[in-house]
């Protein structure tokens, strides 16, 4: 009997070290194309059921002779050059609702679940929105503590909840480097002792984390700052964050598919990772595109505050204006949106995940990618130039 408890300790022990070794590799180059598309064989999660009247986006009625282009340090190229140069696994382009184009490559298909990295944190954003339409929440100017007692005598007290919307929660973060083997870097920490290992929740990390500067006073990147706003849904409503946005977003917007929230450790105690772990198939990105471009509205359902979306993509702040971010960066940032001077915005995410929204034209470009590294400022402007060449070229249809 002791040899049959030893021996089932050693395989349960060896199973749980291959899981670990499988979570840490996730983000090795080798394979990363393929990586990006089954992150919920690597990762706990919680799953978002589809939605049973999912909102239909028919093909568009273009002519046949139909063409994008788009101009590139001195040369031209079209969507297939665009796809191969900038590492695509997906690519979906809608106008005025409708299919322009729908692309899956490196063996995607509808079905397949892309995991979002940062694009998450603008769905966290708007469940905050929800959550103060719900009445879970007074306001923005709210401070963070006033729902997350815990935070007390960490360096989030003083902290509202719209400084951490806007990134400005002046909180000491540095996420100017996405080497994940790095542990002296704070989100390669947690994401080694909370992702990987499983030791504790990813915004537990937050205790030993310090205030450098007033609060509202400067833009810092912070996916803790993002995993704080998911962790005050979670706290204000009463509800898994997985469960509160299937009802209140998930459903009501029409998703077509299944997704799934990625979590911090095993889920009976895992915390969906609200800074960055999505998983979800490129049209329901799309849809949720529709839903920002709509001014929160799916067919004929207001899911969002009209309000709320004006406010999440305005920077209406000093910190936070055009250029302000960082030194010749043009975009601004509202509530975990990236915002361009012309009016169109987005959500970003590491390895080139890409929601553009262009709401004077009514376009909605995804672009689903697998860069060769967290952040490739050349493919991200490519990118740029690639969906103004869209914006342009469907402008009379």
């Amino acid at each position: 009997m002791k040899r049959l408890c030893l021996l089932l300790a050693l395989v349960v022990s060896s199973v749980f070290a291959q899981e670990e070794g499988m979570r840490r590799s996730y983000i090795d180059l080798e394979d990363r194309a393929f990586k990006m598309q089954d992150a919920i064989q690597t990762f706990p999660g919680r799953r978002m059921s589809a939605s049973t009247n999912p909102l239909p986006m028919p093909n568009a009625d273009l002519p046949s002779n139909f063409e994008i282009h788009y101009e590139w340090e001195g040369e031209s190229y079209g969507i297939e050059d665009f796809n191969e140069r900038t590492n695509s696994n997906a690519l979906l382009i809608l106008k005025n609702g409708a299919i322009v184009e729908e692309i899956y490559r490196n063996g995607s298909e509808p079905d397949t679940k892309f995991i979002s990295w940062s694009t998450a944190k603008s769905f966290t954003s708007t469940m905050v929105g929800i959550a103060i339409e719900d009445g879970y929440i007074d306001s923005v100017e709210e401070a963070l503590t006033s729902y997350l007692p815990a935070l007390h005598g960490s360096a989030y007290e003083g902290v509202s909840i719209k400084n951490a919307l806007q990134m400005s929660s002046g909180v000491e973060w540095d996420e100017s480097s996405y080497d994940f083997r790095d542990l002296s870097k704070p989100l390669a920490y947690q994401w080694e002792n909370s992702i990987v290992q499983h030791r504790y929740r990813f915004i537990e990390g937050a205790n030993s984390l310090l205030q450098s500067i007033e609060p509202g006073s400067k833009f810092n990147y912070s996916t803790m700052d993002s995993s704080i706003l998911g962790w005050l849904v979670e706290n204000s409503t009463g509800r898994r964050l997985a469960s509160y946005m299937e009802e209140r977003l998930w459903h009501p917007a029409g998703m077509e598919f299944d997704a799934v929230w990625l979590l911090d450790g095993p889920e009976d105690i895992g915390r969906e990772m609200a800074g960055g772990m999505l998983a979800a198939s490129l049209r329901d990105f799309g849809r949720y595109g529709l839903l920002m471009l709509n001014n929160g509205r799916s067919g004929e359902r207001q899911v969002i505050s009209e309000n709320w979306v004006r406010e999440a993509t305005s920077a209406d702040e000093e910190a936070v204006s055009y250029g302000a971010l960082y030194e010749g960066y043009p975009l601004g940032y509202g509530y975990q949106w990236w915002l361009f001077p012309d009016g169109n915005f987005e959500a970003q995410g590491l390895f080139g995940q890409l929601l553009y929204i262009a709401p004077e034209e009514n376009v909605v470009i995804v672009k689903l990618s697998a860069w060769p590294e967290g952040l490739v400022e050349e493919m991200e402007f490519e990118s740029y130039a690639f969906f103004n060449a869209v914006v342009g070229a469907l402008k009379d249809f």
